[in-house]
C-alpha cells in the first residue's frame, strides 16, 4: 500500500478515536456540594468542625498544599434506568472519596508524566441503575497534583513562590451517564492499534488491522448505537492468537510510591489511602487481575490512619489477589546507607510482613533506587531474599547494561537471581506496540520464555487503572503482542529459577551512569544519618551491658524506623522538596536526642557517680589513639587512667584542654581528674606552617597550600605539582537535566575559582597535636579550617566550617598524590570494591563520579595515599588525583538546598604498603566512631561488654539484644577482603551459642558453647551470632 495512503487512514483512527473518547460520557447533572478549606489535613471525624461554603463548578477552593472536605450530594434522575452511573470528579488535585461512614472507595488525581492523559477522575457507582438513587459521597481534598506542585526550575531567589505554587479548583462535580459500550469499543481500538504500529511495515498483520479498523468505522456510522456491532466485528482481529515461538510477560500490577519526594512524607500517607483503595475497588471488579505493592512503613501508615482499608488489604492478601513485595521497611537509597542500616530496613521490613500478614517475601523490590552496591547480594542471601528486582539501569547515560535475567555476584562471592523488566519503566501502560518492543528488547529472550511488566502509574501512587487491565485482558493471547498473563512477581521468579543454569553473571556493583549528585547533595542529611546510624550502633552496645529486663527495645525499634523511613531514595539522595527536608531535620534532631537521653539512662545503671572522672568508651574493634577534650575545670590539674595509674599528655590552647588517650578496642576506660600541675601550653611560632612528627612531614606554604608531604618511614614525596594538596575548587554546576540528582562530566572544565586564602596560623604545637588554621573565601561563601597532626599517626586531619551561599556551583577539595595505580579502592557497606583509575573505556568514563564511604585509597603494593571523610559520599580518582565532592547547590526541586552553615572533616592519610596491609580502615573507624565521653562518672569494678574479639581484620558490626528473645546477637564482618579468624571469648558461660541469619530466624550452624570460641570468615563475610548469657 502507498504509504501516504496508509498514514491517510492511520490518522483516520487516531481522529476517530479521540472523537468517541469525547462521547463516553452521556448525561450529566451537578452535584450539590458544600466545603471546607484547612492549612493541614482534617481527619474524617473532625471535618464537620470546619466552616462549609457552597461550591460550585469554576470556584478556586485552595492554594498551595491545602485541604478540604466536599460533602457531594445528588439524586439519579429516574429516566436514567439501567444505565451505568458514574461520578466525575475533578478538583484540580488530589483526593480520597469516601462513603458517609468514612470508609474509602476511590483516589481521584491527574497529572503523570508517564501518562500525560491520566485523569482518575471516575468513580463507579451503578453498574445497571434503578433511577432515583440518592448519591452522598464525601471527598478529602489535596491541593496539590500527582506530582505535588509546580515549581519553576530555578526561581528567582526572593521569590515567594520559589517553593512552588498551586491552585485547587473545582473543574468537574457531575453524576454521568456511562457508555460502556463505547468505552471498550475505545480499548478494543486503543489495543489494536498498538499492534498496528509495533508490526513490520506492510506486514501483513500491519495492513489488516489497518483495513479492518477503517471498516470498523465506516460500520459506526457516527451513532454510538452501533457500538456493540463494531465490537462484535473487531473479534476476528482480537481473537487472532500470538505465534506458538511468542515469548510471555507476567503482568504485576504496581503503585510505585515515592515516601516523600516532590510531596511531604505527610501526604504520602493520603497518597497510599487514594491508591490502596483503588485497588481493592478494581480486585472486586477483575477476578483475575493481582496487585502488589512495597514497603512496610506504607502498610504500617494504612494501618494506623485506615484501619478498615487496611483490614480489605490483610483479606486480598489472604485471599492471593494482593502480594506484599520487598524486603525492605522503604524502598532505601542503596548507595549511601551503611551495611548495618541495611539490614535494619530488611530486617523491620521482613519481620512487619511475616507478623501482621503471616507472609515471608522472598524478594528484594528497587525499581527506582540509583545505584546498587556490590554488598547486597551477601546480605539478601542471609536474609532469606532470593530474587531482586529494578530497572533503573535501563537509565544509564552512556552504556546500554548487557543483561535482563542475570545472577547478581557480590563482594563476598554471593549470588542473587535478577531481573531488571524489558520495558525499561514501572510505570507501563500495557500499550502493545510498548509490549511489543520488550520483547524485542529482552536480552535473554534466546533461553528464557518470559519476563516481567510492572503497570500502573507510579511515584506519586495511583496504581494500575482499568483502562491498564482491560489492556492486558486483550492481549493475554493476541497476535503481535507477546502473552500477557496477570500474575505475581513471586511466582515469575520461582519459574525463572528452574531457567538459573542458562544465565550469564554480573559479578560487582550495579552502577547507574546517573544521577550521581546525590551522592553529595543535601549535606546536612547525609551527615545525620551517618551520625545517627553510629549512635544508634553504640548505643545498643551500651544497653548490652546491662541486665535485658531493663533493655529499651521498644524505644530503640522506633528511632530505627524513624532513621530508617528518612534513608528513603529520595530523601537521603537529597532530591527532595524542603518540606521533606524541614521534618527531615526535625526528625533527625529528635532521634539524636532521644538517644542522648537513652544513653543517659544506660549510664547511670553502668557506672557510678564521680565529678572527678570521666569513662571513655570504645565500642570499634579497633585500638583507638589519638585526643578528647578535658573538661575545662580540669586545667592545671593532671589526668590519670584509673586503672594503670597512667599520666595523660595534655596541651592548652586557648583555654582547650585536649589530651592524648589510648584505649583498647570495645573496652572502657576511667580518667580522673589528678593534682595540680602546671599545663603543657601550646607554643608555636606564628609564620612556622610545618607540620611533622616522627612518620610524616608535611609543608604548607604562605598562601595555606598544601605543598609538600615527606613520609619519613618509607623516605618518599607522596605529592606532586604545584598546587598538590588541599586544592578547595569551586566549579559551575549545572547539570543538563536532573538539577539536585546530575553532576555532568562537563563541570571538570568549568572552574570557577580556587579558594582564595584570607590568613594562615600556627595554633597548636605541643605534644598532643600541632595545627594550623587557615581562612579562605571561595565565590560568596567563606571557609575556616583547623588542620591537626597527632605525634602517633601520618594521618592529616582538615577540619572543615563552611558558609555556603552559592547557586550551581560545586566546592571539591583535591590531592594530587604520587601514587601510579590503574585502580584505586573505596569503602562501601562492610567491604570496599575497586574501580579504574582511567578512562579507557566508556564504562570506566562513566564512573568519574563514584561512591565512597569512609574512605577512597589509591595505593601501590609498597605504599598508597587514603582520603578520609567523615560525611561525605563523592568521590573522583583519576590517574593520580584524589578528588572529593565537599557542597553542591542545585536549585531544583529546594531552592535552598544546602545554603547555610556546614562541618565536616575530611583527612590525608599517607601509607605504608597497599590498603589491606595499612592503618587506612582503622584510622577511618577511628575518624567516624571515635571515643564516647561520659563526664562525672567512673567505671564500676565489673563494667564491661559481655564479651571479647581477638584478631585482626574484622569489625563489630552489631551487639544488641535479639528482636523476638532474650537472647545476644553479635555481627562480626571480616573488612579486608581476605580469609581470616577470629576468637570470641565469653565473660560468662552459656548453654547454646549458634549462628544466625541476618533476619535472627534461622539456625545456621551450632558452635561450641565454650567461652572461647574460634571462627573462621572468609573475604568480606558477615557473620551472625546468638547465645544466651
Amino acid at each position: 500500500m502507498n504509504q501516504k495512503l496508509k498514514n491517510l487512514y492511520a490518522r483516520r483512527i487516531e481522529l476517530f478515536q479521540q472523537r468517541i473518547a469525547k462521547c463516553i460520557l452521556k448525561e450529566s447533572i451537578i452535584f450539590n456540594a458544600r466545603y471546607s478549606t484547612s492549612d493541614q489535613p482534617v481527619l474524617f471525624e473532625d471535618r464537620l468542625h470546619g466552616k462549609f461554603k457552597p461550591g460550585k463548578e469554576g470556584d478556586t477552593w485552595g492554594k498551595t498544599w491545602q485541604s478540604a472536605w466536599f460533602h457531594l450530594t445528588a439524586t439519579v434522575p429516574k429516566d436514567w434506568k439501567d444505565e451505568c452511573v458514574v461520578a466525575q470528579l475533578e478538583f484540580a488535585g488530589e483526593g480520597l472519596v469516601c462513603q458517609t461512614n468514612g470508609y474509602p472507595i476511590a483516589g481521584i488525581s491527574g497529572g503523570s508524566v508517564f501518562e500525560p492523559d491520566y485523569h482518575r477522575e471516575f468513580v463507579w457507582l451503578f453498574p445497571k441503575c434503578t433511577g432515583g438513587e440518592d448519591v452522598e459521597l464525601w471527598v478529602e481534598t489535596a491541593a496539590n497534583g500527582l506530582f505535588g506542585v509546580v515549581q519553576e526550575l530555578d526561581p528567582p531567589r526572593q521569590s515567594p513562590e520559589r517553593f512552588g505554587h498551586y491552585e485547587g479548583k473545582i473543574n468537574k462535580i457531575r453524576l454521568c451517564q456511562f457508555d460502556e459500550q463505547l468505552w471498550h469499543l475505545w480499548l478494543d481500538i486503543d489495543v489494536l492499534s498498538g499492534v498496528m504500529k509495533s508490526q513490520p511495515d506492510n506486514s501483513v498483520r500491519q495492513l489488516r488491522i489497518l483495513r479492518h479498523l477503517n471498516k470498523m468505522i465506516e460500520i459506526f456510522a457516527d451513532n454510538a448505537e452501533h457500538s456493540t456491532q463494531c465490537r462484535e466485528y473487531l473479534q476476528e482481529k482480537l481473537s487472532q492468537p500470538a505465534t506458538p515461538s511468542e515469548l510471555q510477560t507476567t503482568a504485576v500490577g504496581h503503585a510505585h510510591i515515592d515516601t516523600g519526594w516532590l510531596w511531604p512524607v505527610q501526604e504520602s500517607i493520603r497518597k497510599c489511602a487514594r491508591t490502596f483503595a483503588n485497588q481493592i475497588t478494581l480486585l472486586r471488579k477483575y477476578p483475575d487481575y493481582i496487585f502488589g505493592a512495597s514497603q512496610p512503613q506504607h502498610y504500617a501508615f494504612t494501618k494506623m490512619h485506615y484501619p478498615e482499608l487496611y483490614h480489605e488489604i490483610k483479606q486480598a492478601v489472604q485471599s492471593g489477589k494482593w502480594e506484599l513485595q520487598g524486603g525492605m521497611w522503604v524502598e532505601a537509597d542503596c548507595n549511601l546507607i551503611s551495611g548495618e542500616s541495611m539490614i535494619r530496613q530488611i530486617l523491620h521490613g521482613k519481620n512487619f510482613f511475616r507478623d501482621e500478614f503471616g507472609i515471608e517475601v522472598k524478594n528484594l523490590w528497587l525499581p527506582d533506587v540509583f545505584g546498587y552496591s556490590a554488598a547486597i547480594p551477601q546480605i539478601l542471601k542471609k536474609s532469606g531474599i532470593d530474587y531482586f528486582l529494578t530497572q533503573k539501569i535501563s537509565w544509564n547515560q552512556f552504556n546500554a547494561f548487557p543483561h535482563h535475567t542475570f545472577l547478581w555476584r557480590g563482594i563476598d562471592g554471593s549470588e542473587v537471581l535478577t531481573h531488571f523488566p524489558p520495558e525499561d519503566t514501572y510505570n507501563s501502560n500495557l500499550h502493545s506496540h510498548s509490549l511489543a518492543k520488550a520483547r524485542d528488547r529482552f536480552a535473554e529472550k534466546d533461553v528464557l520464555d518470559e519476563f516481567i511488566c510492572l503497570f500502573g502509574v507510579g511515584d506519586g501512587g495511583g496504581g494500575p487503572t482499568e483502562k491498564q487491565i482491560e489492556r492486558g485482558k486483550r492481549q493475554e493471547n493476541l497476535e503481535g503482542s507477546p502473552r500477557l498473563s496477570f500474575g505475581t512477581a513471586d511466582a515469575f521468579f520461582e519459574r525463572l529459577q528452574k531457567n538459573i543454569s542458562e544465565l550469564e553473571t554480573w559479578v560487582g556493583e550495579l552502577y547507574l551512569e546517573l544521577h550521581r549528585g546525590t551522592l553529595t547533595t543535601q549535606a546536612l542529611v547525609k551527615k545525620r544519618n551517618r551520625q545517627l546510624e553510629h549512635k544508634l550502633r553504640q548505643l545498643e552496645i551500651l544497653w548490652t551491658c546491662l541486665p535485658f529486663e531493663n533493655y529499651p527495645s521498644e524505644q530503640l525499634d522506633q528511632l530505627w524506623k524513624k532513621v530508617l523511613i528518612n534513608q528513603f531514595h529520595d530523601i537521603l539522595p537529597g532530591s527532595s522538596i524542603n518540606k521533606v527536608y524541614q521534618v527531615t531535620h526535625a526528625e533527625h534532631e529528635q532521634v539524636l536526642q532521644s538517644c542522648k537521653n537513652l544513653e543517659k539512662k544506660a549510664v547511670v545503671r553502668l557506672f557510678e557517680n564521680d565529678e572527678d572522672s570521666l569513662v571513655l568508651f570504645n565500642s570499634t574493634a579497633t585500638h583507638f589513639q589519638g585526643s578528647i577534650q578535658l573538661p575545662e575545670t580540669w586545667q592545671g590539674f593532671e589526668a590519670i587512667e584509673q586503672a594503670s595509674g597512667q599520666k595523660l599528655v595534655q596541651q592548652l590552647e586557648d583555654q582547650l584542654l585536649v589530651a592524648l588517650v589510648s584505649v583498647p578496642a570495645l573496652s572502657f576506660l576511667t580518667v580522673r581528674k589528678g593534682e595540680s600541675r602546671p599545663n603543657s601550653i601550646s607554643s608555636h611560632t606564628t609564620h612556622d606552617f610545618t607540620l611533622e612528627n616522627e612518620f610524616i612531614r608535611y609543608k604548607f606554604n604562605d598562601d595555606g597550600a598544601l605543598q609538600s608531604a615527606f613520609d619519613k618511614e618509607i623516605g618518599r614525596e607522596m605529592l606532586v605539582g604545584d598546587k598538590a594538596g588541599n586544592l578547595l575548587t569551586l566549579y559551575e554546576d549545572r547539570p543538563n537535566d536532573w538539577d539536585a540528582w546530575d553532576v555532568d562530566l562537563f563541570y571538570e572544565n568549568s572552574i570557577i575559582e580556587h579558594a582564595r586564602p584570607v590568613e594562615i596560623k600556627r595554633i597548636a604545637s605541643g605534644p598532643v597535636r600541632q595545627g594550623l588554621e587557615l581562612q579562605s573565601q571561595i565565590g560568596c561563601s567563606k571557609i575556616w579550617q583547623k588542620i591537626y597532626l597527632h605525634p602517633h599517626s601520618k594521618r592529616l586531619d582538615f577540619e572543615t566550617k563552611v558558609d555556603w551561599h552559592e547557586s550551581h556551583r560545586m566546592l571539591r577539595v583535591s590531592f594530587q598524590v604520587n601514587v601510579t595505580a590503574d585502580h584505586a579502592k573505596f569503602d562501601i557497606q562492610y567491604g570496599h570494591v575497586e574501580r579504574p583509575t582511567h578512562r579507557n573505556t566508556s564504562w570506566d568514563m562513566a564512573k568519574f563520579e563514584v561512591v565512597g564511604h569512609r574512605y577512597a585509597d589509591l595505593s601501590q603494593p609498597d605504599f598508597g595515599v587514603a582520603l578520609l571523610n567523615d560525611c561525605k559520599y563523592g568521590y573522583k580518582v583519576f590517574d593520580k588525583t584524589l578528588d572529593l565532592n565537599l557542597l553542591r547547590s542545585p536549585r531544583h526541586p529546594d531552592p535552598d538546598a544546602d545554603k547555610g552553615l556546614h562541618t565536616f572533616t575530611y583527612s590525608l592519610l599517607p601509607h605504608k604498603n597497599d590498603l589491606i596491609h595499612s592503618a587506612v580502615i582503622a584510622e577511618a573507624t577511628q575518624l567516624n566512631q571515635g571515643l564516647a565521653a561520659f563526664y562525672g562518672f567512673k567505671q564500676k569494678q565489673q563494667t564491661g561488654l559481655p564479651f571479647k574479639l581477638v584478631g585482626e581484620g574484622f569489625e563489630l558490626g552489631a551487639l544488641k539484644k535479639a528482636e523476638k528473645s532474650d537472647d545476644y546477637i553479635i555481627r562480626i564482618v571480616e573488612r579486608l577482603g581476605r580469609r581470616t579468624h577470629c576468637k570470641l571469648e565469653l565473660q560468662f558461660g552459656t548453654m547454646e551459642i549458634y549462628e544466625t541469619d541476618l533476619l535472627e530466624w534461622h539456625k545456621i550452624k551450632d558452635l561450641p558453647a565454650d567461652q572461647s570460641i574460634e571462627l573462621e570468615l572468609i573475604p568480606f563475610e558477615i557473620k551472625t551470632l546468638k547465645f544466651k548469657r
